[in-house]
């Protein structure tokens, strides 16, 4: 049976809206308040019973050992598998600590959700496990995913594996930093803004985030859902190829895909041709500026890669791109009143059609409210700022970046008319350093300022692939490739070519044996 709001928490509530309860109004709307509690409490014996997990061998596992995990990159070992043969037969499968896989531990690096444990698989966790992968981990990540620096986790900083006094940079820092254990081969990250891309980047990985609705989200912690991605992380074209194909597709359960094509993204990369004979590259020139913040190193760095296109075969144009630097404000605002309102309403929001997530508010609102204090500073200043644009603004500027978001998209769909696949920087410099004696606005600010070249197709809904295909005083350097629309194969074949040419860069180990 529910608890009845009574007359005083129904005056604490009205205060929160700017108005007073009259004596006699307050003991009427007291009454109308239990009667409509009375009809809630039907909604517990209507609700449909959870799908039942596939059936799986689940060992929820245990934290690292000390000394096991030496970029602090994994949350927790695991191994859940199902008795499935498919594209992932026998492949080790790192999962970001916000997708969901049912009996497992789920935190999204927050102390907020520390004792959640998921009923049930979400749509990718489900879909590794029926082509045959094996989950054996979950990978450390930002707090609630709200910065690209890799220093926010609840469990510390991610180390970045060609320099441990670097991070792995994020939110998906562990999943990219693991792939440098002989344990993991292939990952799943999330992305909003930056954050499969940007730690991939600076980890010397690939990283691909997809056509916006390609993967279903169904079962992950998002931000928001006009620009939650989720996405394939490895060491080679094909294997990110071979993880994107178990993986993408269209499900029932999340209403964004809508019509999704079927591609073969295995094929794209087998078949990948010798040269880039006709294909034309478009260098964007904002994604190069130093007034940017982009650093010359990496700049030039990317430029040799590009040059190395061009021996391929490739045609490059340089391409102006002015809607490239136009997307911070209207992701920051998508992103600030997104996401507060996605933490207050249980991570699930309001107002579409498929599968909610039933236990994560149970988890969610308690651990919230318990544990606020713990709770990174990013994260802090994300609810206050969206409980301010909220109140103030009634959320106006969610949907002045709603309607900026078509402006943005033009911008890409026209400087893609001509060309193949855009191509910039991942990032605008080097992993940076571990940032324990910066002051806390600095290490906040620069976690965001990484994303300047990433976060534009999150608004659009491009596929964006980074590549390791340069580097700066021996550290990776990641080179980005954007495609239109559905073009994620065109990307991968891209970089499938470049790769059976010239490797990937560093071409050194990291310092630190794998674990």
């Amino acid at each position: 049976m529910l608890e009845r709001p009574g007359p005083d928490e129904l005056d604490r509530f009205a205060r929160e809206y700017d108005f007073a309860l009259a004596p006699a109004e307050r003991a009427q709307l007291a009454a109308i308040a239990d009667a409509l509690v009375a009809v809630l409490e039907k909604l517990d014996a209507q609700e449909p019973a959870a799908a039942a997990p596939l059936a799986a061998r689940r060992d929820p596992g245990r934290p690292p050992a000390p000394g096991e995990d030496p970029y602090n990159a994994i949350v927790r070992w695991c191994r859940v598998e199902a008795d499935a043969a498919g594209v992932l037969s026998g492949r080790a499968v790192s999962l970001k600590d916000s997708i969901a896989v049912g009996d497992v531990p789920l935190t999204c690096g927050s102390r907020a959700l520390s004792g959640f444990v998921p009923a049930e698989d979400s749509v990718v966790a489900e879909r590794v496990l029926r082509a045959g992968g094996v989950i054996v981990a979950m990978t450390n990540m930002d707090d609630f995913a709200l910065s690209a620096g890799g220093e926010s986790s609840h469990y510390g900083p991610t180390l970045n594996p060609f320099d441990l006094g670097r991070t792995a940079g994020g939110s998906s820092g562990g999943a990219a930093a693991a792939l440098h254990y002989d344990r993991v081969d292939l990952a799943i990250g999330c992305d909003q803004g930056g954050s499969i891309r940007v730690p991939s980047a600076w980890c010397g990985v690939l990283g691909l985030k997809p056509t916006h609705s390609l993967v279903p989200y169904t079962g992950i912690v998002g931000i928001d859902a006009t620009f939650d991605h989720a996405g394939p992380m490895a060491r080679s074209s094909i294997d990110v190829a071979t993880l994107l194909q178990a993986i993408a597709g269209k499900d029932k359960s999340d209403p964004r895909q809508r019509e999704v094509p079927e591609l073969n993204f295995v094929e794209a990369v087998a078949n990948a041709p010798d040269t880039l004979e006709g294909v034309t590259v478009g260098l964007v020139e904002e994604g190069f500026s130093e007034a940017a913040g982009v650093h010359t190193t990496v700049a030039d760095a990317v430029e040799q890669a590009a040059n190395r296109f061009a021996d391929l075969g490739a045609r490059l144009e340089r391409i102006a791109l002015p809607e490239h630097q136009q997307a911070d404000g209207a992701s920051f605002a998508t992103a600030i009143q997104g996401m507060t309102d996605l933490l207050e309403s249980g991570g699930n929001g309001f107002g579409w059609k498929g599968r909610y997530w039933a236990d994560l508010p149970q988890a969610l609102g308690p651990g919230l409210r318990e544990h606020a204090a713990d709770l990174s500073a990013q994260v802090k200043i994300y609810l206050l700022l969206g409980a301010w644009l909220r109140r103030r603004h009634s959320g106006a500027f969610y949907a002045k970046a709603q309607n900026v978001r078509p402006l943005l998209v033009d911008g890409y769909d026209r400087a893609l008319a001509g060309v193949d696949a855009l191509l910039m920087p991942t990032t605008p410099f080097v992993a940076h350093r571990l940032g324990t004696d910066l002051p806390l606005s600095e290490r906040v600010l620069r976690g965001w300022a990484v994303l300047v070249n990433t976060i534009p197709t999150d608004m659009t809904g491009h596929p964006a692939l980074t590549i390791p295909a340069a580097e700066s005083d021996n550290l990776p350097v990641g080179v980005m490739l954007i495609g239109p629309r559905f073009a994620d194969d065109r990307l991968l074949s891209l970089a499938a070519t470049y790769e059976r040419r010239y490797g990937w860069l560093p071409s050194r180990r990291p310092p630190t044996a794998a674990a």
